[in-house]
């Protein structure tokens, strides 16, 4: 029987995955190939969006449903979409509210197919730059058409200390409408309520019956729902304080074998 059968492992990408140079270092790559091969099954947990992962899916052993935008997308292996979330009606309320407010944030929009920008600012052009994506201005009327539906989650982009302010007014005045979180200390992620990594998690173990166990790594706000769901749960030594604080192991940072230790640790208790 195959050392990793029955096995399921959720694994977050930056500052997890991929080291500082968001390059996949080779240990890991080389353990995850193992791990697949002995039976095991990959899914990816991502902020970033579908385009922004294209390179890294040719080069992973990818065998089971993954998810991106904070969960609100999830695909299959062969990159078929199985589920969107979509947005609530109040995203666009909520959108004009913080701009009228904020105007030197950036507003990203993120359908299934593209990076629409409702409001230009020197973080999202950046972040744009930064994940070679494609995108294109959100104008007044198409802002007016859209229909938050097609919609899977929302970002703004501006500076720490007002993107935690932003995170905090957005969760006492949105309490049952938005999932509020962050991957970057830039960045203010919104999905509809209920929507997140766990969540997606959640939905893939349903959809793969022949999992047995699960388990999860990451090292950001973000990935605190999907940690949450492993059975066991690992951080790697350079993730946030309190992301360190709740998991059930650490391993090393994402600049040398994070995922490798992991692997390691999964053959040792079989």
């Amino acid at each position: 029987m195959k050392k990793f059968k029955g096995m399921l492992l959720a694994c977050d990408m930056d500052g997890t995955l991929l080291d500082d140079s968001k390059q996949i270092p080779a240990e890991n790559l080389r353990a995850l190939q193992y791990f697949t091969k002995q039976g095991g099954r990959l899914s990816l947990a991502t902020g970033r969006s579908p385009h922004a992962i294209g390179t890294y899916i040719d080069q992973l052993p990818v065998n089971a449903p993954y998810s991106v935008m904070n969960g609100s997308l999830i695909c299959d292996e062969n990159r078929k979409i199985l589920y969107c979330s979509g947005m609530p009606y109040e995203t666009k309320e909520m959108i004009e509210h913080v701009l009228l407010n904020n105007s030197q944030f950036g507003c990203e929009v993120f359908t299934a197919e593209t990076a629409l920008i409702r409001q230009m600012s020197d973080h999202t052009l950046q972040h744009m730059h930064k994940l070679h994506l494609d995108y294109q201005m959100l104008s007044n009327e198409q802002f007016a058409k859209s229909a938050t539906a097609d919609w899977c989650t929302v970002n703004f982009t501006g500076e720490p200390a007002q993107i935690t302010a932003l995170t905090q007014d957005l969760l006492i005045r949105y309490p049952h409408v938005f999932d509020v979180t962050s991957s970057m200390p830039t960045f203010c992620e919104i999905t509809a309520a209920g929507v997140n990594k766990g969540s997606a998690l959640r939905n893939i173990v349903e959809y793969l019956p022949d999992v047995e166990r699960v388990f999860a790594i990451g090292d950001s706000y973000n990935d605190e729902s999907m940690l949450q769901e492993a059975q066991i749960s690992f951080a790697p030594a350079n993730a946030e304080p309190e992301v360190l604080q709740n998991v059930n192991m650490t391993v090393s940072s994402n600049n040398d074998r994070a995922v490798a230790d992991m692997i390691e640790y999964l053959e040792k208790i079989g």
